[in-house]
């Protein structure tokens, strides 16, 4: 079962890595419109620095760091729940023996990733007709740094005794990592990814960093197999149910239970506080170039919030699917209490949590904003209205991530959550704006993308005008009633389906 499982999820890892013939239809495509008569040689080579600086580093930050981290954590884990570790060590086989089967599963899950990653994007600029060699170096040195992230999924592994704690795992090591992606050690793999590859003429290919990286992965797996050694596996604990009374006031039993045991609410909440400290530099940064209007800019660019469309998506992939998979669902609904319930009662326990989540990241933003001298009238204003679209867009976010939930199940959930995460909050904008800059045909094309953070784009654009200016009037947005409407509607859209499909699902 495990290799069926892990097999699928290769295949999906091979088809997500295609992602850079995407970046270079849309690099081409933009560089073309902006320069007309640019020789092929510079285009070229343009498109190329543009892949190796910004495109693939953010692709291998954002979206494969987490996945395989995720993925082998949360599959170790379920495998842990299920017992399936214990009888297969009652076997003749050692826990060394054993532990080195899930190194090479990884192994195989960044090699995927790194050869899809780099065949593709040298494919689509041979297609172009541009030269291949810049790439294929920087784009094979760029993905190692998918070792490093395996030797940290590998020393995390014996901690993961749940399919939960596997993903909560994988989303706390994912945001340690951008947060010490910070500092200047590059053998952290996010601090690597900035600085391993240098661009001039050519490439030229940082080796202390790869030589860093390939050590820190070598002692933190060997680490990780000596307490998978020494670990008493023990089983998981047994699923807990408050003994609320499940009368008239079901519903308010559901909410309160699932709000204060559930670990996607603690969770959710401690990584909005520290997602909220990987804004710091960039308020730092525009405050020390543009002064005062460059920091109420900042503080708009930063409420995006795009880092927490990764965490509020798989919370709400995990939500319906994860309590039909372990049982809940069947041990609340043998109570005088209606799947209606159970599902208000689910989604509101994640309301709360994102509500929470929201106000801790907007608040120490404005308050980092007004401490380093943001005038307070300005400052609360803007944190007031975006941090309301920030709340709204996560609402869309997690009701998408409710109805993944409601048609798939298990790490498949996950694994689109994420994809569609990063596809949504980093791609979709990009294109659009490429495309079609800020301008107010941006405004109608966006109501065709139900992308949350392209109608932050569009909003935003109505006050963001030049980084050394301040901010318009923020009653500016009033006039995209569209694009306001679009960060309700389709939340609305996938609930109902959700709640159609849940309503008639098979819970066993």
């Amino acid at each position: 079962m495990r290799g069926k499982n892990i097999g699928s999820y290769k295949m999906m890892l091979a088809i997500i890595s295609l992602f850079p013939i995407i970046a270079v239809e849309i690099d081409v495509h933009r560089f073309t419109a902006h320069y007309p008569n640019i020789p092929a040689e510079e285009l070229g080579h343009l498109v190329t620095a543009d892949l190796l600086a910004k495109w693939l580093p953010n692709f291998l930050k954002f979206l494969m760091v987490p996945l395989i981290l995720i993925l082998l954590l949360s599959r170790f884990g379920l495998d842990f729940e299920r017992g399936n570790v214990r009888l297969m060590l009652s076997k003749p086989l050692t826990r060394r023996r054993y532990f080195l089967g899930w190194a090479v599963e990884g192994m195989k899950l960044a090699l995927i990733s790194a050869l899809g990653v780099t065949l593709s994007g040298a494919l689509a600029i041979l297609a172009h007709g541009f030269a291949v060699r810049d790439y294929l170096i920087g784009s094979l040195a760029l993905s190692l740094s998918l070792v490093g992230v395996l030797g940290i999924a590998l020393l995390l592994i014996p901690f993961a005794t749940s399919r939960d704690s596997g993903v909560f795992l994988g989303l706390g090591a994912f945001v340690a990592l951008l947060l010490l992606g910070k500092f200047d050690y590059s053998f952290i793999p996010t601090a690597y990814l900035e600085g391993a590859v240098s661009i001039g003429e050519g490439v030229s290919i940082s080796h202390e960093a790869i030589g860093q990286l390939l050590a820190l992965s070598v002692g933190l797996s060997l680490i990780g197999m000596e307490v998978f050694r020494r670990r008493e596996l023990r089983g998981p604990e047994s699923l807990t149910v408050p003994g609320f009374s499940f009368s008239p006031r079901g519903l308010y039993g559901v909410f309160l239970g699932l709000s204060l045991q559930s670990r996607r609410f603690i969770a959710f909440v401690a990584f909005t506080g520290l997602m909220a400290f990987l804004s710091k530099g960039t308020l730092d940064k525009y405050y020390a170039s543009y002064g005062i209007p460059g920091l109420l800019n900042a503080i708009i660019q930063t409420l995006n919030g795009f880092f927490l469309s990764l965490v509020v998506l798989p919370l709400g992939a995990l939500s319906i699917g994860s309590a039909i998979e372990n049982g809940t669902v069947r041990v609340l609904l043998s109570k005088p209490l209606r799947r209606r319930d159970f599902f208000l009662g689910t989604f509101l326990s994640d309301v709360v949590a994102v509500s929470i989540g929201v106000a801790v990241y907007v608040g120490l933003i404005i308050a980092y904003a007004l401490h380093i001298g943001a005038p307070s009238g300005k400052t609360l204003e803007l944190g007031l209205v975006f941090g309301s679209l920030l709340f709204l867009s996560l609402l869309q976010y997690l009701a998408l991530g409710y109805l993944l939930s409601a048609f798939m199940r298990g790490r498949r959930a996950l694994f689109s959550s994420l994809s569609l995460a990063f596809f949504l909050g980093f791609v979709a904008p990009i294109a659009l704006v490429a495309t079609f800059g800020h301008s107010g045909e941006l405004a109608q094309r966006a109501l065709c993308v139900p992308a949350p953070s392209v109608q932050y784009v569009v909003l935003s654009s109505a006050l963001f005008r030049k980084r050394w200016l301040p901010p318009a009037e923020v009653d500016k947005i009033l006039n995209y009633e569209g694009n306001l409407a679009m960060l309700v509607v389709p939340t609305l859209v996938y609930l109902t389906i959700t709640w159609l499909r849940f309503r008639k699902a098979d819970l066993r």
